[in-house]
C-alpha cells in the first residue's frame, strides 16, 4: 500500500475564518478593551480630581511656577479693563482664589482655563465681542471650568490617553495613532459635556451679574458669521465644543427655562481700544 500524506480534517492551529474578518474582530476586540480602560481610568482621574481642594490646585501650580507662554501680551489698558469685568463677576460665583487675567495678541477667537486659576484671553476673542455682556459671559464660561475643574479632567485625561496609546502599541506606530484618534473621537463627546455645563455656569453667573441674560450668546453668532461656507455639519462631532447653533439652542432653552430675561447689553468702553 502507498501512504499518501494529507492534512488532519480538524486543527486548531488553522483558522478556518477569513483573515480580514477575523483581523476586523481582533481590532475591535482591543479598540474596545483600550476605550473600556480608558473610561475606567478616566473615572479615577476625575475621583483624583475631586479630592483636591481649588486652595491646593492654586498653592501646586504658584509652586511649579509654569510659565505659560502663549504669545505676546497685550496692553496693559486691555488687561485692565477684561481683569475689572472678571473681578465684578465675582460677587455671582463661589471660586475661592484669585482669578487673574492675561490678555495676549492673536487672532485667535478664543479663551482658556489654565491650572491654578489664571485665565488666558486672545485678542482675536475681544475683536469679535461688541459687548461687556458678552465679554462677561465669555468670562463667566472660563469660571465655569475652574468650579467644575474641567481643566484638571481635561489634562488628566490626555495623560491617560497618550499613556495607553504609548504603553500598548509604542509611540509611533500607526496602530497607536489609530488608537489614539479613536479615543480622542470619545474624549470630545466627554469634553462637549463639560462644555455645555459650563455654558450653564457661565449663564447663571450672567444673570446673576446683570440681572438678566442678554449678550449670552454674541460670540456664538459672530462665530457662526465667520464659519458662513466653512461649516462642515458633521465636523462639530469629532470637536471638543458642540456645534454653535446648538450651544445657542441650549442657552434659549435654558434661559425659558429658568424664566430669566433677555435684556439691553452694555457696550464695552468706548475709552480702551479692543
Amino acid at each position: 500500500m502507498k501512504y499518501q500524506s494529507s492534512l488532519p480534517e480538524h486543527n486548531d492551529n488553522v483558522s478556518h475564518q477569513h483573515p480580514v474578518r477575523e483581523f476586523a474582530l481582533l481590532m475591535l476586540g482591543v479598540i474596545g478593551f483600550i476605550l473600556l480602560s480608558f473610561w475606567i481610568l478616566g473615572f479615577f482621574v476625575d475621583l483624583a480630581v475631586d479630592s483636591i481642594s481649588p486652595k491646593d490646585e492654586a498653592e501646586l501650580f504658584a509652586e511649579i511656577d509654569i510659565d505659560w507662554d502663549f504669545g505676546e501680551k497685550s496692553s496693559i489698558q486691555k488687561q485692565t479693563r477684561v481683569q475689572q469685568i472678571l473681578d465684578a463677576l465675582r460677587l455671582c460665583h463661589d471660586i475661592p482664589f484669585a482669578t487673574p487675567v492675561t490678555v495676549v495678541e492673536s487672532k485667535d477667537i478664543n479663551a482658556m482655563a489654565l491650572p491654578g486659576g489664571r485665565i488666558v484671553v486672545f485678542s482675536g476673542l475681544l475683536d469679535s465681542i461688541k459687548s461687556s455682556n458678552g465679554l462677561a459671559f465669555v468670562l463667566a464660561h472660563e469660571l465655569g471650568h475652574f468650579k467644575n475643574r474641567d481643566h484638571l479632567r481635561s489634562i488628566g485625561r490626555g495623560i491617560v490617553l497618550a499613556a495607553l496609546s504609548t504603553l500598548l502599541t509604542g509611540a509611533n506606530s500607526s496602530i497607536s495613532q489609530m488608537l489614539t484618534s479613536t479615543m480622542t473621537l470619545g474624549q470630545a463627546k466627554y469634553s462637549q459635556s463639560r462644555e455645555s455645563k459650563a455654558d450653564e455656569t457661565a449663564l447663571q453667573i450672567l444673570n446673576c451679574h446683570y440681572g438678566h441674560v442678554g449678550g449670552a450668546t454674541e460670540l456664538f453668532e459672530a462665530l457662526q458669521e465667520q464659519e458662513g461656507a466653512w461649516n462642515f455639519g458633521m465636523l462639530h462631532y469629532f470637536d471638543t465644543h458642540p456645534e454653535l447653533q446648538n450651544r445657542i439652542n441650549a442657552i434659549y432653552h435654558l434661559s425659558k427655562e429658568r424664566d430669566y430675561q433677555v435684556g439691553k447689553t452694555q457696550s464695552l468702553d468706548n475709552s480702551v481700544s479692543f
